[in-house]
């Protein structure tokens, strides 16, 4: 019985990491839409002024500096790659072309962040293989 109550747990747990995980990314995007780079950053990493997340928000600033105005995000399916990480796929809609957008959010004791930050002009960059596969 005791194991069954734990997997019940864990089973249950492990969702509200993924909706953790997939609010906060909804989070940065939309605060892109509405306010630029600087807003993703602020939402997804706080007031951390690391150097490697400096360098990211210096890439990610010129990029879509090129792009134009956003029109919209979205939203791919996360996928659970361990215990605590999720891996999450969007996509940030610009009036030239979209800038695509892969992010890892690990969910630690009690806490839960980014720790990886991806994106890309080419869709194959980001998406895994099976995202690309057509057939007709």
């Amino acid at each position: 019985m005791k194991k069954f109550l734990i997997l019940l747990a864990l089973l249950f747990s492990l969702p509200a990491h993924a909706q953790d995980a997939v609010g906060t990314f909804r989070a940065g995007l939309q605060a892109f839409e509405a306010n630029g780079p600087d807003a993703l950053f602020r939402a997804w990493y706080g007031a951390d002024e690391d150097t490697r997340l400096a360098d990211l928000r210096t890439r990610l600033t010129a990029f879509s500096n090129r792009l134009g105005p956003v029109i919209e995000t979205e939203i791919f399916a996360p996928k659970t790659i361990g215990k605590r990480l999720t891996r999450l796929y969007g996509v940030i809609y610009f009036t030239k072309r979209p800038l695509w957008i892969r992010a890892d959010y690990y969910q630690g004791a009690g806490i839960g962040g980014f720790v990886a930050l991806e994106f890309s002009l080419r869709p194959d960059d980001i998406f895994p293989v099976e995202f690309g596969t057509y057939t007709k």
